[in-house]
């Protein structure tokens, strides 16, 4: 299949990119096309002007500070993944990425464009909604920072106003006594995932639960997050166990079928993994 004609328009700097977003009728912005350029080819979207972000040196960078994260929006999922500064600052961000895609739309994918894209199914939708991380982005009137739990408003749809574009994202690092992990189920290795849960536990200093949270994609229109802080604080994962939490989750989640998986196996698949990404962190 072949998009519908659209003009091309190189942006020149960031506040360039936010006049011609303005300027310009059903204009959309390009940073890597990973998703946006499939939809134009299905003809499932059409936009008559492209508003290309790429080659903005300003956008290209990762930035680690004591607290947090900020990958800026031309950044691809490659450079998050070679970045020895980010995956020492926050391996979660290095464990999500691995599971995105293939190596090839790695490469040319960016992190921002993912979050931007707001595909329930999108790795970085849970990591971004589970550490309570945000976006901050640009446009002609002044920019805004947006909380990820504000950010995703339904499948594809994100509460990004027609004229404003990302221009980073920034995740919270993990304290000394917190831990991460990731697990998800795919029919394989690159497809999206039919269900997936990343979780982050925080312990106290006598090694039990004092906070505990997870994010699960591919089962609701959003990123569902979920806390466990009335079932496991004070306690240890372990010793609360498989049946209880499973059983937890199972009640919490309320995923959708489609083709790929009925309702309750959806269901299934996420409060196991849930489970299992709540175990990895034992």
């Amino acid at each position: 299949m072949k998009p519908s004609p659209f003009s091309y328009h190189p942006a020149a700097s960031v506040d360039e990119a936010a006049q011609l977003l303005y300027e310009l009728e059903d204009a959309k912005i390009l940073a890597g096309g990973q998703s946006l350029i499939p939809l134009m080819n299905f003809r499932l979207a059409s936009p008559m002007h492209l508003i290309d972000i790429s080659g903005l040196a300003e956008l290209s960078e990762i930035k680690v500070s004591e607290t947090e994260v900020e990958i800026g929006a031309s950044v691809t999922h490659s450079q998050v993944l070679q970045s020895e500064q980010a995956g020492s600052a926050l391996p979660l961000l290095v464990e999500a990425e691995k599971l995105i895609a293939h190596e090839v739309i790695r490469n040319r994918g960016t992190l921002c464009g993912s979050l931007a894209h707001a595909d329930p199914a999108g790795e970085m939708t849970a990591v971004i909604s589970v550490l309570n991380g945000r976006v901050d982005t640009a446009s002609v009137s002044g920019g805004r920072t947006i909380e990820a739990t504000d950010l995703f408003e339904g499948p594809l749809q994100s509460s990004l106003r027609e004229d404003e574009l990302i221009v980073s994202a920034t995740f919270p690092k993990l304290g000394p006594r917190t831990v991460s992990s990731f697990r998800e189920v795919a029919r394989r290795h690159g497809d999206y995932a039919v269900a997936g849960a990343v979780s982050v536990v925080e312990y106290d200093n006598n090694d039990q639960v004092q906070s505990a949270r997870a994010a699960f994609l591919s089962v609701g229109p959003v990123p569902t997050v979920v806390s466990f802080d009335d079932l496991l604080r004070g306690t240890r994962i372990e010793d609360v166990g498989h049946s209880e939490i499973y059983n937890f989750l199972s009640s919490q989640l309320e995923p959708h079928g489609d083709l790929q998986a009925s309702a309750d196996y959806r269901r299934h698949l996420a409060a196991e993994m849930g489970w299992a990404s709540l175990e990895a962190c034992i």
